[in-house]
């Protein structure tokens, strides 16, 4: 999968869990493995902070993120012992993570690291910058818990997201958050829709609302939908407004406000900005209105794990079944049981221009 994803043109892939205790890590693991066992030069960093040995909240053990030779990380400088022999440093990056300055090191031998997060966004640009003059093809980005801005456009070319038994007690509840979760970040894209494109660039390149009326583009006076009364009605009685592009995010809230006022096109960043539950959504739909981004995600595949460190699990083929009916036609992978390198990534990862339906089918407002 990785080596197809390279060749495509993707040089960074986040991965981010569903919920806590996912399998993220263990995903982590089997893509540095892939990597090296189909000749692909790989970097590794963190926008969280992962590898530690026990969980912070349920004090449980954790599996360590595991490198292989040649792999490089950006880390705390702190978090590698240079001197026992295992590491080669390379950078000295001008930023800190929470544990201190971000080093870039190559791995000499096969290694457990701990990641310490890069932050922000041009400190994840200037990291993979920085692998890439050393000759790293694909840059593995680890989402840390439900951290999906790794999977923001700006920082990612694509995403995996790792669905498992520790989302819920059973394998309906995991069935119905992987539901949501694809029926939230496949929503359509802006298009060929020059006038949608064109507002919601404006809304990013200004801070602010931007809204369409009689086919024009107006910049408005509000950074965000967290307005005052006077505010709202000052907004809705500007003009009649067909679109509304957001440079922020989308909640149930400021979703349900919008559709008691008028129900309109919203057009959002992209999939990582939209809070909002899908069941507000479908009902925001049937009220007539419609949500859209301006940047997709390509979402090349969906990763399950059956075991919960709980202690309750479910069959994977079930488990691996259930998730591809909901996921249809993005792939499903069990990074354990399933060979990789055999498995083709997803190529849209969304509602195409031509109006194709979304993974997991057309979103439906009888849910």
């Amino acid at each position: 999968m990785l080596k197809q994803l390279a060749e495509e043109g993707v040089r960074s892939l986040a991965i981010f869990g569903l919920a806590k205790n996912a399998g993220k890590t263990t995903v982590l693991n089997a893509l540095t493995q892939e990597a090296e066992d189909v000749g692909l030069p790989l970097g590794v960093l963190s926008v969280g902070v992962d590898g530690e040995e026990r969980d912070v909240w349920s004090l449980k053990e954790k599996p360590a993120v595991r490198v292989t030779a040649g792999t490089l990380v950006a880390t705390a400088s702190s978090l590698l012992d240079f001197q026992a022999g295992g590491w080669e440093l390379l950078e000295s990056l001008p930023f800190h993570s929470p544990l201190g300055r971000v080093t870039v090191a190559r791995a000499l031998r096969p290694a457990k690291v701990k990641l310490a997060g890069v932050t922000r966004l041009e400190a994840v640009r200037e990291v993979n910058r920085c692998f890439r003059l050393r000759g790293v093809r694909l840059t593995l980005i680890d989402g840390a818990y439900d951290r999906k801005a790794a999977a923001e456009p700006g920082i990612s070319d694509a995403s995996i997201s790792v669905a498992g038994a520790g989302m819920a007690k059973t394998l309906e509840g995991v069935v119905r958050k992987v539901e949501t979760f694809i029926g939230i970040f496949t929503l359509p894209d802006s298009g060929e829709d020059e006038t949608l494109r064109e507002a919601g660039l404006t809304a990013l390149r200004e801070g602010r609302l931007a809204g369409v009326c009689e086919g024009k583009v107006e910049t408005l006076p509000f950074s965000s939908l967290l307005l005052r009364s006077d505010d709202w009605e000052e907004l809705i009685g500007r003009g009649a407004w067909t679109v509304l592009a957001i440079p922020g995010s989308l909640t149930d809230a400021t979703l349900e406000r919008i559709a008691a006022a008028s129900p309109l096109t919203l057009l959002l960043p992209d999939p990582t900005r939209c809070f909002a539950s899908l069941s507000a959504v479908r009902r925001y739909y049937r009220q007539g209105g419609e949500i859209r981004y301006l940047s997709p995600v390509r979402l090349a595949a969906v990763a399950v794990n059956p075991v919960s460190p709980e202690g309750h699990a479910f069959d994977p083929s079930e488990l691996k079944e259930r998730v591809s009916e909901v996921c249809n036609p993005i792939p499903v992978v069990d990074v354990l049981r399933d060979d990789l390198t055999a498995h083709s990534p997803f190529r849209k990862g969304k509602t195409g221009n031509s109006g194709e339906p979304a993974a997991g089918g057309e979103l439906s407002v009888d849910g």
